[in-house]
């Protein structure tokens, strides 16, 4: 999820939500499930790890019919919660005052705190 300025919107920002998924060596797996769900795409982002993503609302829809079918039983579960209350609130519109942006916002912080950016899980050399 990006919130970026933006003069022409009714707030000055805008809420971008976004779905990622990355894993290394795994190319052809992405590949997969970027057309499983008939959205998004599969990019290299660095060094073998590749990234699948979805920006668009259309996009999102089967992914999250997936996560509501196959809940998440890891860390991640709460990110996704949290991200969750971000697309709700932007589907009803709550991002366009500065109550629900501020709101976003502090969702926003509580999202991937233990990702791999900031806390290296499951290293081989603890």
């Amino acid at each position: 999820m990006n919130i970026s300025k933006r003069d022409e919107t009714v707030t000055g920002y805008r809420v971008q939500l976004r779905y990622c998924l990355d894993q290394k060596f795994a190319y052809e797996q992405l590949n997969h499930i970027s057309n499983l769900f008939g959205y998004g795409k599969v990019i290299l982002r660095k060094q073998d790890m590749y990234r699948y993503y979805c920006e668009s609302f259309i996009g999102l829809e089967p992914i999250l019919t997936y996560f509501s079918l196959f809940p998440l039983k890891t860390k991640k579960a709460k990110s996704l919660s949290n991200w969750l209350k971000i697309y709700s609130m932007v589907i009803k519109k709550e991002h366009l005052n500065e109550i629900g942006l501020q709101e976003i916002r502090r969702i926003k912080r509580t999202i991937n705190l233990n990702n791999a950016e900031n806390t290296k899980t499951g290293s081989a050399k603890p």
